[in-house]
């Protein structure tokens, strides 16, 4: 047996087996970086590990019969880090992710047989690293990989395969959904893409309602709504700039009962209050846009490239939430772009890049800076915001041309 496998993996290219060992040390480092001031793993040091421990005691089942600020699903990648390692719930994680990530780049590049596709995999272990130590700690990890997971499998003609994917991870973070959009509106076949994900949908609610769900199901929806302006959203650009300038009135502080940083100033209510609707409004343009985009004959791999990116930084710039591995939806969305081979896609590769540094930056070498409205601190946030919203702009200009071209006779 060890023969036969020895003699399936030595053909693989040196070329795949130097990515993923490039990958490998990256991550890493990141493990032995993340003791780093402000604790980048908190999350899964005292959060993450007291939910699993809550629920083992039965004291709760989070999202499901109790309310809780994420879909239930994303309690599974929860689970899997405890089973892993139990007596040491941050060991079980960081195998977790660790795998994980390789599985990926492994994916990606066919396992060997698709070495075309190495830019995507550099790009990932890029932006993951310079992202930070955040960028293993947060659940954004497996919403990421499932989105990554299933832009492949678009690639490859499985739209099905593709749209489950996106579904399932859209149930552990929002971004993805934006590969439901897509999915929709390049589909050639939408009676069956809407039918496929009715079931997709029913059979993720009826687990949950089978393990005794309740409306709390839907809690994640409802416990976003009563928020302020968390002041690494990139909305609080205004607010910031402000700040900044040394105008009176807007300033950083900590809500007790959300337990996050926010920004207070004039108007900061009202805009709170109206941002979800104007997300609405966002991604209701860049819908109409894509639909515009396919009646002009675009390439269903392009439209859908440039409708992702898109829709993903609507639902990014126009969220009154924001944290640094808030960073990951934009790569997931990105790696799309290099995988499609999608043209005028190099400036959205190069701005990612630089806005997923100047996220570890933020958080956490220059956190204690920015909560202190510091200049630096509060500058370097500032950047990463205007990166964003320059992407956005700029797929905005690219899907707008999409549809002002036309099929040539």
């Amino acid at each position: 047996m060890i023969a036969k496998l020895l003699a399936r993996v030595s053909p693989l290219p040196k070329k795949f087996w130097f990515v993923l060992a490039i990958g490998l040390l990256a991550q890493l480092t990141l493990i032995w970086l993340g003791t780093a001031s402000g604790d980048p793993l908190g999350d899964v040091r005292y959060i993450y590990d007291a939910w699993v421990s809550n629920m083992l005691q039965g004291h709760s089942l989070l999202g499901i019969r109790d309310p809780w600020v994420y879909p239930y699903i994303a309690q599974v990648p929860l689970w899997i880090a405890h089973w892993i390692y139990p007596p040491d719930y941050m060991t079980g994680w960081l195998v977790l992710v660790v795998n994980l990530n390789m599985l990926l780049l492994a994916y990606v590049l066919g396992w060997g047989k698709r070495m075309d596709r190495a830019k995507a995999a550099w790009f990932f272990i890029a932006c993951v690293f310079l992202i930070g130590p955040v960028a293993i700690g947060r659940l954004e990890v497996f919403s990421l990989a499932l989105t990554v997971f299933a832009a492949v499998s678009f690639l490859e003609k499985r739209e099905s395969t593709s749209m489950q994917l996106f579904n399932a991870a859209t149930w552990i973070k929002v971004s993805p959904m934006a590969g439901l959009f897509s999915g929709f509106i390049v589909s050639e076949n939408r009676k069956r893409f809407v039918l496929h994900m009715l079931i997709g949908t029913a059979a993720i609610l009826g687990i949950g309602l089978l393990l005794g769900g309740n409306m709390n199901m839907f809690s994640f929806i409802t416990m976003q709504s009563g928020r302020g302006i968390q002041v690494e959203s990139t909305i609080a650009i205004f607010w910031l700039i402000q700040i900044l300038l040394g105008i009176p009135g807007s300033k950083i502080y900590y809500d007790n009962e959300i337990v996050t940083f926010q920004i207070t100033g004039f108007g900061v209510t009202e805009v709170a209050s109206i941002m979800t609707l104007v997300q609405f409004g966002a991604l209701a343009i860049t819908i109409f846009l894509g639909f515009r985009a396919m009646r002009a004959g675009a390439d269903r791999n392009t439209a859908f490239a440039w409708i992702f990116l898109t829709a993903t930084l609507d639902l990014l710039v126009f969220n009154k939430v924001g944290s640094p591995q808030y960073e990951l939806w934009v790569v997931g969305a990105a790696i799309f772009g290099i995988l499609a081979k999608t043209a005028n896609w190099k400036l959205v590769v190069w701005i990612t890049v630089i806005t997923s540094g100047l996220s570890w930056l933020i958080f956490p070498i220059f956190y204690g800076d920015l909560l202190a409205s510091n200049p630096l601190g509060v500058s370097l946030l500032v950047l990463r915001n205007l990166g964003v919203i320059v992407i956005l702009v700029y797929a905005n200009m690219q899907l707008t041309k999409l549809g002002a071209k036309r099929v040539k006779a």
